[in-house]
């Protein structure tokens, strides 16, 4: 959270207006940053950021950041470091260098703890751009990134000896960073580019208390033991092949049987809200994804590539052009609309080498994805229908997760970065998002004039519409300039596992703008053409994605409906082995998921071999099971009943039927 709001006035210090340690930096009109050194230009407002607070906990990791490059270059003078950002639950610096030994890794951090304990003041200083140059001449990274980046001067930050290029803010002293933790290394290049400079990369997290510190690793420890490609590896659920197909999963039968348990979930909530289903190719012309705007934004993460006879392709990195394809191949009328297409779509991103992970990263994912085609006066109906798909899927099948939700907007400084209408200052006509945003130098396509000015207003009245829907659904929900996608502004949603961690994965985003880059239309009421709004849809966000966190939220053990083996036949003995063959055929012919072991190991051991598998039931078929017709079901904790064996079929479609995420059988 952030502290509290001090008026300062012009030439005082903003860190004499806060007394606490909890205070890191102010801000000004909740956007503009200032260290706790710097000293106002004048009169003004400003409010602290605490350490609570997730602004607060990003200033204490970057300067963490700094902390670690600190000490790696006192203990190993010809490291070069590289930069060194916050991320969501810690930071990492990128250094050239030898990759630390976990020896040297343990020293590293003993280093940074003994430089915390000195209390070594944080300051910034400003210089110009040939100060900076001089300053870093003998790094190539900052060196490179300065003479991009700035224009007369910037600031550095000196704790120390130690002095890096950044704009801040940071705490004012070392001793803000005595609880940190070094996690893990790992291989990168500069600026994510295969074709520069190969560079170690350190993680690590600070927290601004032991407790909080503490909490997070016994977390993380716990994350490890659920991670899901150690379970994906017991439960034979998919391949992860770097020589043949690096960052593309290949998928085992039991893995390909949750996926598709996962898609006829969702194709029943669609069948329920009248979606329908379409299917399009994986790679389309470039030129489509330069028309809805993909290419330029997305190019250095696209398969780009030209055969032969010179056409140039790429591979989808997103189904909607596809679906606007389709709707443009036939006339609609108001009548006809809302059209919602939806489709289990393979996207390709081309994620760097050292950004690939499991599942959490792979360069191929499927996502559940839909785009709605609709007059603007249907909004508000469908955003509600959304929302209420996403809170039934969350809860049918991850149970009472907690769920928050993030409206994403425009950063109104920044313009170009997404598409925008631009009003013509000279003539006032509006020139569509197409042809504003086709060069650097605006022109207006009536009058010729280069006075442009973006015009927020259809932006504006996306955003306020997911507000409403939002609040009419009783939705708390925060805002955060700068993170709408490039044609429009978004809810996403974010979920909570099992222990804690948040995961994002719905998103709802309004597009009024590619519709017009297609020159979408439909005849309104008046028999005149009009352009529909758009809206895109994803409730897994996807299925990968979905699928690791249902697997560590589970720790692998899925409710029935989901899990691979739902029944798993043991034999006491060999003479067993034809009435357990016999049920499990009769429970396959009913749709239940049944494996048989009838190994000469013993029951025991049978068991515990099974336990990799995580199946849902066992079931032990001995003499007594044999004479009546029965089987003995052991459930996950190790409850056991028996039951004849039809009742064992009925009640285990009952509990898959019903989507139960709790076992029922051996209450």
């Amino acid at each position: 959270m952030q502290g509290k709001t001090f008026a300062v006035k012009k030439g005082q210090k903003f860190g004499d207006l806060f007394s606490g340690r909890k205070d890191l930096a102010a801000v000004l009109e909740g956007k503009i940053l200032h260290d706790l050194g710097d000293i106002a230009e004048h009169d003004m407002e400003v409010t602290s950021i605490t350490t609570n607070s997730v602004e607060g906990l990003r200033i204490l990791r970057h300067s963490a950041a700094h902390l670690l490059a600190q000490a790696i270059t006192e203990m190993y003078p010809d490291a070069v470091p590289s930069s060194g950002p916050a991320t969501e639950d810690g930071f990492y610096y990128d250094i050239d260098m030898k990759p630390p030994s976990e020896q040297e890794m343990i020293r590293i951090e003993e280093k940074m703890k003994e430089i915390a304990l000195k209390s070594i003041p944080i300051q910034k200083e400003t210089h110009s751009r040939n100060e900076l140059e001089s300053m870093f001449q003998h790094n190539r990274f900052k060196l490179e990134i300065i003479r991009e980046e700035v224009e007369k001067h910037s600031t550095v930050y000196r704790q120390g000896n130690y002095v890096d290029f950044c704009r801040g803010p940071h705490v004012p002293d070392t001793s803000y960073l005595r609880n940190i933790k070094l996690l893990s290394i790992a291989s990168t290049n500069f600026k994510g580019d295969i074709k520069r400079e190969r560079l170690v990369r350190i993680y690590g997290t600070a927290f601004p208390d032991p407790k909080s510190l503490k909490q997070y690793l016994a977390i993380r420890e716990e994350a490890a033991k659920r991670d899901h490609r150690k379970i994906g590896a017991e439960m034979e659920l998919y391949v992860f092949n770097s020589e043949r197909a690096p960052g593309l999963p290949l998928y085992a039968p039991n893995g390909a049987t949750i996926r598709n348990e996962l898609i006829s979930f969702m194709r029943e909530q669609n069948n329920k809200d009248d979606w329908t289903e379409v299917s399009t190719p994986h790679l389309f012309r470039d030129g489509m994804w330069k028309q809805s705007g993909h290419y330029a934004k997305y190019k250095d993460d696209m398969f780009l590539f030209t055969l032969s006879d010179g056409d140039s392709y790429a591979l989808k990195p997103m189904n909607c052009p596809g679906h606007i394809t389709i709707f443009e191949s036939q006339y609609h009328s108001y009548r006809d609309l809302p059209v919602r297409l939806s489709e289990f779509g393979t996207v390709y991103r081309y994620e760097k080498s050292g950004e690939v992970g499991g599942l959490t990263r792979p360069r191929v994912f499927t996502v559940d994805d839909g785009h709605i085609f609709l007059a603007s006066s249907s909004i508000d109906s469908e955003i509600k229908k959304i929302l209420a798909t996403m809170e039934y899927t969350y809860k049918t099948i991850l149970g009472d997760v907690q769920a928050s939700y993030d409206l994403s907007l425009i950063d109104r400084n920044k313009p170009e970065n997404y598409l925008m209408e631009y009003k013509c200052k000279k003539c006032g006509s509006l020139n569509d998002a197409k042809r504003a945003t086709a060069s650097g130098n605006m022109v207006c396509s009536n009058c010729g004039s280069t006075e442009m000015e973006p015009d927020f207003t259809l932006w504006d009245s996306a955003s306020n519409q997911l507000r409403t829907a939002l609040d009419e659904n009783n939705i708390k929900y925060h805002e955060f300039e700068g993170e709408a996608a490039f044609y429009g502004p978004k809810i996403d949603v974010h979920v909570k596992d099992a222990i804690g961690r948040s995961w994002q994965l719905a998103t709802i985003q309004i597009d009024f703008f590619m519709p017009s880059a297609f020159n979408l239309s439909f005849v309104n009421s008046e028999g005149k053409k009009e352009t529909p709004v758009m809206i895109h849809r994803a409730v897994y966000g996807s299925i990968e994605r979905f699928l690791v966190m249902a697997l560590e939220s589970y720790s692998g053990k899925l409710p029935l409906w989901l899990s691979p083996v739902q029944a798993h036949i043991i034999t006491v003995s060999e003479k067993h082995t034809d009435y357990a063959t016999e049920l499990k055929n009769k429970l396959k012919k009913k749709g239940i998921r049944a494996t048989l072991d009838v190994s000469a190991e013993t029951v025991a051991k049978k068991i515990k071999l099974s336990l990799r598998y995580r199946p849902a039931y066992i079931l032990v078929i001995g003499d007594n099971e044999v004479q009546e017709k029965k089987a003995t079901v052991r459930d996950r904790t190790n409850r056991q009943k028996t039951f004849p064996e039809n009742e064992v079929c009925e009640k285990l479609l009952k509990e898959i039927n019903e989507r139960s995420i709790e076992q029922t059988l051996c209450i």
